[in-house]
């Protein structure tokens, strides 16, 4: 069965993350302080499934801000299928998607302009949004999975670095009679600047930054359910055949039929909601690779400071073979419900479900002809898209909860460690760079949006979101998955996912926010153990290139 499941990329399966700090280049055949000539890196190699929690990873940022780690998050090595959704990750949150996309969002608007709005055009956008969308929660869910997997390994990197720094430190300390009375004065003087604002250099980033801010906040959501509800109303109006809108109406040969809720009114609302999806997830992607090139870029300036502070201290203890020690991070303990969630997500976050999805895309089309590519046929896809694409929703946002989580118990490990590490040297570690420069806010909207990103981040949610989809399937096959028996599936799922965006983008504004601030407050705490080192020990640590 073990061999089953890694052919398919183990899903569901999380490891121990066990990390060595590897050991600079050997200092005493380097007395010119040139830098460092290499990283000796420990691995072990298995394929067994026993032996999987046995395996020694590596981390490494590379200079374009990718953070690249030996093991993935199911404690497989990364394989081609890997790399290559990796590399969609990136293009999704490119200036070239974003203007691709709004290119075809202006073709669309000037075909309905064409023909006056019609419903094969609606349909159009809800079939291309609800694959865009399907393609893109793959996408999200990958890029949540493995920013939290790179996380873990560089909180475990960072902890075994510390050991090393411990022992090299209490060597000096048992062995050196110098006073630090003359650094005392000056150490605090320039204490680095905290920063967790992403850097918004192009026209892009500034629009990216500016319209997540306003569709993420507690107001527009607000707003949505408010248009939601008018389009209810709407959609209960009675007028005479003579004042039809065209929401409540359809026509039967050249008489107009009076219905309420009709299917019309129910492609408007589709409509809206796939729009503003649309938006939603480019912006949301954008946003997510952004925060991840800030944070890889000062998680590689902390890799950089820990070395020269790794050199630092071996030159004073004289000390070049003493080894850190394999910091292992257990994995998250999860129940029943958490491991399927998990399974799920890996499924849909992994080649599996690029195949998939390539599946049912393919059969979809091979039964175009057969169905005379009706209206029926159309929206056959956007159905299937759309319930699972909801379902993606719930599980998506339900992974990101546990993730905030469990990142914020790694790093404040590593600041823990850091303490003790502070309290060898004898001195305090700045009050500011000790607590997160972020703000909570105390108001009653934002109270109440943590409320529902609490009750949307539950298992229970989930579960719900499964009860829902059953039920909806039931009824589009007791009405024989006619037009309004799709449409019906579609309709409530649509605007439910698109709440459920709204808050995701919610959750990742506040989150994000947090984790900026969080390793900015690292990198100024790594700075100012190594500009104090650079005092004490009066000489200048060597520049050093990761590459």
């Amino acid at each position: 069965m073990y061999k089953i499941a890694r052919f398919f990329g183990n899903p569901g399966v999380r490891t121990d993350i066990k990390q060595q700090a590897p050991i600079p280049c050997d200092r005493r055949q380097d007395d010119s302080k040139k830098g460092l000539e290499e990283i000796i890196s420990k691995e072990i190699e298995t394929d067994s499934e026993s032996s999987l929690n046995s395996v020694l990873g590596q981390v490494h940022v590379e200079q374009s801000g990718d953070i690249i780690t030996s093991i993935g998050f199911t404690g497989l090595r990364k394989g081609k299928m890997d790399k290559a959704l990796d590399k969609l990750v990136e293009y999704a949150g490119s200036v070239f998607t974003f203007v691709l996309m709004w290119i075809i969002m202006i073709i669309w608007v000037i075909m309905g302009i064409v023909s006056s709005a019609s419903s094969n055009w609606q349909v159009v956008m809800q079939d291309g949004q609800s694959i865009q969308c399907y393609i893109w929660d793959t996408l999200l869910m990958r890029q949540q999975l493995m920013s939290a997997h790179e996380h873990v390994c560089v909180c475990a990197e960072l902890k075994s670095r510390l050991t090393i720094f411990k022992k090299l430190m209490y060597s000096i300390a048992s062995s050196s009679e110098k006073t630090d009375s003359d650094i005392e004065e000056t150490l605090y003087d320039d204490i680095p600047e905290v920063t967790a604002d992403l850097q918004n250099k192009t026209w892009y980033d500034r629009l990216s930054s500016n319209i997540a801010h306003v569709i993420g906040s507690w107001y527009f959501i607000v707003i949505y359910w408010a248009g939601i509800f008018v389009w209810i109303g709407c959609g209960a109006l009675y007028l005479d055949a003579n004042n039809d809108p065209p929401y409540t109406g359809e026509t039967t040969g050249s008489n107009p039929k009076k219905t309420r809720f009709g299917n019309m009114w129910q492609m408007y609302i589709n409509t809206a909601t796939a729009v503003l999806m649309f938006f939603c997830t480019i912006f949301l992607q954008n946003l997510r690779a952004r925060h991840d090139r800030f944070v890889a870029k000062f998680i590689r300036e902390i890799f950089e400071i820990d070395l020269k502070i790794d050199v630092l201290l071996r030159d004073e203890a004289n000390d070049y073979f003493t080894e850190s020690d394999v910091v292992c991070i257990k994995r998250q303990k999860r129940n029943r419900a958490d491991f399927l969630i998990d399974w799920y997500g890996d499924v849909v976050g992994t080649g599996i479900g690029v195949l998939l999805a390539i599946a049912v895309l393919t059969a979809w089309i091979a039964v175009g002809h057969l169905m005379d590519y009706s209206d029926n046929w159309w929206l056959i896809i956007g159905t299937y898209t759309g319930l699972v694409g909801f379902f993606d929703g719930f599980v998506i946002r339900q992974n990101y909860f546990r993730i905030v989580n469990h990142e914020q118990e790694n790093y404040s490990s590593v600041l823990s460690e850091e303490y003790e590490l502070y309290s060898i040297l004898g001195i305090q570690c700045p009050k500011n760079l000790s607590e997160i420069p972020v703000q909570a806010d105390k108001s009653v909207t934002y109270k109440i949006s943590v409320f529902i990103n609490k009750i949307c981040s539950s298992k229970w949610s989930v579960l719900a979101s499964l009860l829902i989809i059953i039920g909806l399937i039931s009824v589009a096959s007791g009405m024989h998955w006619s037009q309004t028996g799709q449409l019906l599936a579609n309709t409530p799922t649509m605007i439910i996912e698109g709440f459920f965006l709204l808050i995701l983008l919610q959750a990742h504004n506040w989150a994000d926010i947090e984790r900026r601030a969080e390793i900015s407050l690292l990198h100024s705490r790594k700075t100012f153990m190594l500009t104090y080192l650079e005092k004490k020990f009066k000489r200048k640590a060597i520049d050093i290139n990761l590459n």
